[in-house]
């Protein structure tokens, strides 16, 4: 699957329909093995202490764990919509680089999409993910936990 082709379907949904995610200007890295991305550290992501802002952070992290089942849905046009239900994070440094924002479970979450689609009932959940510096993968900013719910559309 192209990382390109989403990448402008990501950019097109977020422009139509959270307009925020858009002006932050999100780029999806990779999909398999493992869902990244990346958003950059410019005057729209930084605060008053010229680090990223909580905002932007939970973005990023949602868009990660998200990407998969964008996939699903768009790519594959598989009949799935989502929400998020919690979010979960612990700050370990303040993040004054751009950040990439890494969810490593994408298997797990296709197989919970495949789930929901068999069941068609409400399936909740949840993924675990990492926030790190583009110059230094070993310098982690964050990590979280975001719950999602699955449910088929029709």
């Amino acid at each position: 699957m192209s990382t390109t082709k989403l990448n402008w379907l990501i950019k097109g949904t977020s422009l139509a329909r959270v307009p925020l995610l858009a002006f932050c200007n999100p780029k999806l890295l990779s999909v398999d093995p493992a869902a990244k991305v990346e958003l950059p550290l410019n005057f729209v992501t930084k605060n008053h202490f010229r680090t990223m802002y909580f905002g932007a952070l939970a973005m990023g992290a949602e868009l990660s764990v998200a990407t998969p089942i964008l996939e699903a849905m768009f790519i594959q046009k598989k009949p799935i919509s989502f929400i998020f239900k919690d979010f979960k994070c612990e700050f370990l440094k303040r993040a004054d680089t751009s950040v990439v924002f890494e969810f490593s479970d994408v298997e797990e979450s296709r197989h919970a999409v495949e789930e929901a689609l068999r069941s068609g009932e409400r399936l909740n959940k949840t993924f675990k993910g990492k926030a790190y510096s583009t110059k230094d993968s070993a310098n982690i900013f964050m990590t979280y936990e975001i719950t999602i719910s699955l449910k088929r559309t029709r």
